[in-house]
Parts: structure tokens; sequence; C-alpha cells
């Protein structure tokens, strides 16, 4: 079986693109990693979830697909996590990076757990229709 692992962590970093052009402050930060079986399933999701912009500017979502070793502190690569277990490549780029960036904690758990329900919809379609 494919199992899937979801890791939240706070993002300390401010030199985001959007932070440099739009002069917004969005002190609020949050980074998901979201661990998949496969490069093509992790590009999957990412096209799903980045295709609609955020309603207001409040918020903004960059997305990326990186390697379990790019994963600063994770338990990922001290195996403690299903990527490792899988007998995946940890070199292989197949964790989607999700970096959240907010004017204020409601609108920030809110483009969270809106983005949760996309990915778990699209996971849940994928798993539908695998073949």
């Amino acid at each position: 079986t494919k199992t899937t692992t979801i890791r939240n962590s706070r993002s300390k970093t401010s030199d985001h693109p959007a932070n440099m052009t739009d002069n917004i402050s969005r002190p609020y930060k949050s980074t998901v990693h979201i661990a998949l079986p496969s490069n093509q399933y992790a590009q999957h999701l990412k096209d799903v979830v980045s295709v609609d912009e955020e309603v207001s500017n409040k918020v903004v979502k960059s997305f990326s697909i990186v390697t379990s070793q790019e994963v600063d502190g994770s338990d990922v690569d001290r195996g403690n996590d299903a990527i490792v277990r899988d007998g995946g490549d940890a070199d292989e780029q197949r964790v989607l990076r999700i970096n959240f960036m907010a004017t204020d904690a409601k609108m920030l758990r809110v483009a969270m757990s809106t983005t949760y329900d996309m990915i778990n919809v699209a996971l849940k379609c994928f798993q539908e229709f695998e073949e």
C-alpha cells in the first residue's frame, strides 16, 4: 500500500517573493510538507492545489517539489516516516512543500484548512483512479 505523510512546520523566513513585491506584511507563516509515493504524484498534487488563486491578497501560497533530504529537521530523513519505509529513493523529488504567509492568524488557518480539504479530495481521487 502507498502511504502519504503530511508534516507541518512553522516557517522562519521572510524572503518569499510575495513579501518583496507587494509591501504587505504577512507575519503569520507556516510550511506544510506532503510526502508522496513518487514525483508524478507530487507533481499532480501540486497542479491540483495550486490552480486557484487566493480570494484576497491577505494570504500568499507558494508550491515546490523537493526531496525528503531538503525538508529541514524532518523525521523523514531519520526513517520515522513512510517516505523512507516505503522503499522510495530519498533523492527523488516527491515531497510537496507548501508555504503559507498571511496577514493574520485567522486567514492563515482558513487558507490551510481549505488547502488540506483540496489535498484530501485530490488524494481520494488519486486512490480511486489508481491503476
